[in-house]
């Protein structure tokens, strides 16, 4: 078989309540010219058996590879997928989600036309959980603010000072699925996902969007996005005390990849304000996902957590100062 166009890359743990319609999904796709690379990250459940099932369907179109113990994330399955991409594009898909059939063909083609490293869709469906899946529970979901929306496909500004204030405002909601990449851009970047548990996806998206040649927004909406009622975060709320230091940990991490990013490229090296703006919109963002799941709980407790953390031995400096920072502003407890 000649190496197909793209490769599309599902991670997946204990999925078998959904990874048959992913991967019916894929199947139904107009767009024949791919490969379906399937990553279990050590399932406990029959989701192998499941996909198994699916591999006379594709005609030796997908494959299919495991991790070698439980990452606890989408990312280290994302990056054995992309490893063993053989595809010109890669398209992630999530175990959970769907791919419309006209997707594939729209990235591939615009891909091309705009030779561009990412494809970038700005709309998706949303599914809830136990939905079944039909037109009417599907609604469109806008990734950005309606006003800035566009309506033919866009090529973003190679001005990184352009990307940034537009990333900074938050006119970018970039995630790893409903988006094209070109497999060498991510491989000769060294582009990868960093082992965590969740929001693993933030700096991924953040290198891409400062090293892509062409990153080229688009109007079609490709994916259909399930939100489970048993989600990670959701699971968070649940065990406070278990459940703030992982985030706590995520956070620090990720604002500490990006900054060690930054510093390698010249931009960010003689513009540190922009550095410094970047470092601010990231540690905004990871405290609205934390606040979502500990809001419930009394803010001296939150605070507790915080100070704890502080005498953590596996926290680094940059970590400590970061988290030294929020004590002092009290953005994470108002």
């Amino acid at each position: 078989m000649n190496e197909p166009k793209i490769s599309v890359v599902i991670p997946f743990y204990n999925a078998e309540k959904y990874i048959r319609q992913c991967l019916i999904s894929v199947l139904a796709s107009k767009f024949q010219d791919y490969e379906v690379i399937v990553v279990d990250d050590c399932s406990t459940d029959n989701s192998v058996d499941e996909v198994k099932k699916f591999l006379p369907h594709f005609d030796g179109r997908l494959k299919i590879f495991s991790t070698e113990k439980n990452s606890g994330g989408a990312g280290v399955p994302r990056n054995i997928g992309v490893k063993n991409a053989v595809g010109e594009y890669i398209v992630f898909v999530d175990s959970d989600d769907l791919i419309l059939p006209d997707a594939l063909g729209y990235f591939a083609l615009l891909a091309d036309m705009y030779e561009a490293d990412v494809v970038y869709a700005e709309k998706h469906f949303h599914l809830n959980d136990d939905e079944p899946f039909n037109a009417a529970n599907l609604t469109p979901v806008c990734n950005i603010a309606v006003g800035e929306l566009i309506e033919t496909p866009t090529l973003e500004s190679n001005d990184l000072r352009e990307r940034m204030r537009r990333d900074i405002a938050g006119k970018f909601f970039i995630l790893p699925w409903g988006t094209c990449y070109r497999r060498k851009f991510l491989t000769e970047n060294k582009i990868d996902f960093p082992q965590m548990k969740y929001a693993e996806d933030l700096t991924f998206c953040f290198k891409c969007l400062c090293l892509a040649k062409n990153f080229l927004r688009i109007p079609h909406i490709t994916n259909v996005h399930r939100t489970l009622k048993s989600s990670i975060g959701k699971n968070i709320a649940s065990s406070f005390d278990e459940g703030i230091r992982p985030w706590l940990k995520v956070f620090t991490e990720n604002i500490s990849l990006m900054d060690k990013f930054m510093s390698g490229l010249e931009f960010f090296r003689t513009n540190p304000d922009y550095r410094l703006e970047v470092l601010k919109h990231y540690t905004d963002v990871h405290f609205k996902m934390i606040k979502k799941f500990v809001q419930e709980f009394p803010s001296h407790e939150v605070q507790k957590i915080f100070y704890d953390e502080l005498q953590n031995p596996e926290l680094n400096s940059a970590g400590k100062n970061l988290i030294a920072a929020c004590l002092y502003t009290e953005r994470a407890f108002t």
